[in-house]
């Protein structure tokens, strides 16, 4: 039996000047034990550098207040990812207008078990204060991210100039993947954390500008319809997919035979239409293969390397009415958005500097958030490119019989990997040994928050399959952070991995631990949409304001109190969820 007590293969110790960590908001893009592939590559040390960089530019830290070899920003305890809550307090303390408070409320929201804070003696001072107004003088003259569009340009190219990978030795592939991050992932990481904090500037000026309103929903409303999404763009794509196959009955009949072969049946097809759905899923795929869920994994099954999933998802989008297209109900939303503008901006006639401050904000909201989704994308996009190259080295180890599945590279560290080349069989030992390691570790549900130096025993650690919960009973109301404004009722469906999308049928309520944008098809399929966890900034929460699809986010183990069949009435502009 392996001994899961000590310290997993990436943990690092916890920091004593930042001594709080949440699972917070990490939980939801990183919901399972960090891999050692994953951890040495993708989080961890590797992120770290760039995000403390992002942190020390927006003029929040100093560079010697974290730990040169350590991790600060972030925190792994037993393969589980934290955010250091103590770090985003500081943050709060040096924000003009925020709070060490207000930083707990935005991450946590009311929760009993929230450690109070305790002041240190350097957390606000007046010069952090001076920079970060420096930042935010900057942020809110911003006219264009038009750089976030060339960047876009870049890992296009670096798309395009893709190798053949079956050409290159064992040791090339892993060059190319260590050159990709080296010269192109981190620098691009580096920017979308930035923008990360940036955005977040502007969202807190758009609720500054409402609050005089004194109407929790209006900021949903405005937050939605914008168009040019690029977390959205696939949902698009897809649509118009659908409706070629519902089109056309050479195609109609070829998905009703299942997901399964396919595209095999359409290429032996010599019927146009299919020969356009080719060509247009060769395309899809190319625009968008790097999206997936958890996307930020060592190896997650994307949807190049997976085409099940986005055709199981085409699959359930094909049976949805017409008045379904994501673009009429964009352009909905944005004439609601634009309806209520107008509207608010008459009551504020009389108040000139209310009405400037509404204006800026909402100018800045449109730069800003199709900049962060924009910004998402081309990270993943880029990585992508250096985990493809680790997939055909794992797929040739599985192929030679060193590997039982390709997976099993995520066992390695990725400073192990000149070693695994060297004499790969030596390390089945210790590959065997991690993943028991690994599946024993996911067991367990990591406390939401934790402190260094009293990290509970892993031993006493609750198991996921034997949740703490009461089943949600008729008539209780279930409530969570209202993301996008609606009000829809339908039977829950609840769906654990985008691959069960197929249980997904039309009219259905989608109940979700977590949704990044290898989730976000589903969102047309679905008449609402309740998440574990998510908050206003989240994907769920961006495209489902693009799809018009009633959304609350937030709702505390949401997959395991509703139960799948339960007829539900979704509330998107308050947040509440009745159980009938």
């Amino acid at each position: 039996m392996v001994d899961i007590t000590r310290p997993w293969v990436v943990d690092q110790p916890l920091s004593t000047r930042f001594p709080v960590y949440t699972r917070a908001n990490v939980g939801e893009v990183s919901p399972h034990v960090f891999s050692p592939l994953g951890g040495s590559m993708i989080g961890g040390a590797a992120a770290e550098q760039p995000w403390k960089q992002a942190l020390v530019d927006f003029g929040a830290f100093d560079p010697d207040e974290f730990r040169d070899d350590a991790i600060d920003i972030q925190g792994l305890v037993h393969g589980y990812i934290y955010l250091n809550l103590s770090n985003l307090r500081v943050f709060g303390a040096r924000m003009p207008g925020a709070s060490p408070e207000l930083m707990d409320h935005t991450y946590l929201g009311e929760r009993a078990d929230t450690p109070a804070y305790q002041p240190h003696p350097d957390d606000a001072k007046p010069e952090y204060t001076e920079r970060i107004l420096a930042t935010v003088g900057r942020v809110f003259a911003t006219e264009s991210r038009d750089d976030f569009t060339t960047d876009a340009a870049n890992a296009e190219r670096i798309r395009a100039a893709r190798p053949d990978y079956a050409t290159l030795s064992d040791a090339e592939l892993v060059q190319h993947e260590r050159r990709i991050l080296a010269e192109e992932y981190y620098g691009i990481l580096y920017k979308h954390l930035t923008m990360v904090y940036e955005s977040s500037l502007v969202t807190g000026l758009l609720e500054q500008a409402l609050a005089p309103f004194e109407d929790p929903s209006l900021a949903a409303r405005l937050l939605g319809g914008w168009g040019n999404i690029a977390s959205a763009a696939p949902t698009t794509t897809l649509w118009k997919l659908s409706r070629l196959i519902n089109e056309s009955a050479v195609l109609t009949s070829a998905f009703d035979a299942g997901v399964d072969g396919v595209l095999d049946r359409l290429r032996a097809e010599a019927d146009p239409g299919a020969e356009e759905f080719l060509t247009l899923w060769k395309g899809f795929v190319y625009d968008y293969g790097s999206r997936s869920a958890a996307e930020w994994d060592a190896m997650p099954r994307t949807w190049e390397t997976h085409a099940h999933i986005p055709l199981g998802l085409l699959e359930r989008m094909r049976h949805q009415p017409a008045d379904r297209d994501p673009e009429a109900q964009s352009a909905r939303l944005r004439a609601d958005r634009e309806q209520l503008t107008a509207q608010l901006r008459e009551r504020l006639a009389d108040s000139p500097e209310q009405l400037g401050q509404l204006d800026l904000a909402l100018r800045l909201i449109g730069i800003y958030m199709p900049a962060r989704e924009l910004s998402k994308t081309n990270t993943i996009r880029i990585m992508h490119e250096a985990r493809l190259a680790l997939r055909e080295l794992a797929q040739r180890y599985t192929e030679r019989g060193y590997f039982a599945t390709p997976e099993d590279l995520t066992m390695i560290r990725e400073d192990e990997l000149d070693a695994l080349l060297a004499d790969p069989r030596a390390w089945l030992p210790t590959i065997a040994e991690r993943w028991e390691w690994f599946h024993e570790l996911e067991k367990l549900e990591p406390p939401y928050i934790v402190t260094a130096g009293e990290v509970p025993p892993i031993t006493s650690w609750a198991k996921k399959a034997e949740p703490a919960v009461d089943i949600a009973q008729p008539g209780e109301l279930l409530t969570g952070l209202p993301a996008c404004p609606g009000t829809a009722t339908g039977t829950a469906r609840v769906i654990n991995s985008p691959d069960e999308a197929t249980d997904l049928a039309p009219g259905e309520i989608l109940v979700a631990p977590i949704t990044d944008p290898g989730w976000t098809p589903l969102f047309t399929s679905a008449e609402a949409v309740v998440v574990n966890v998510g908050s206003t900034l989240s994907h769920a929460a961006i495209v489902s304001r693009e799809l018009g699809i009633p959304c609350v986010l937030g709702v505390a183990n949401a997959t395991k109190r509703i139960p799948d069949g339960a007829k539900l009435t979704v509330n998107g502009t308050t947040g509440v969820i009745t159980v009938h």
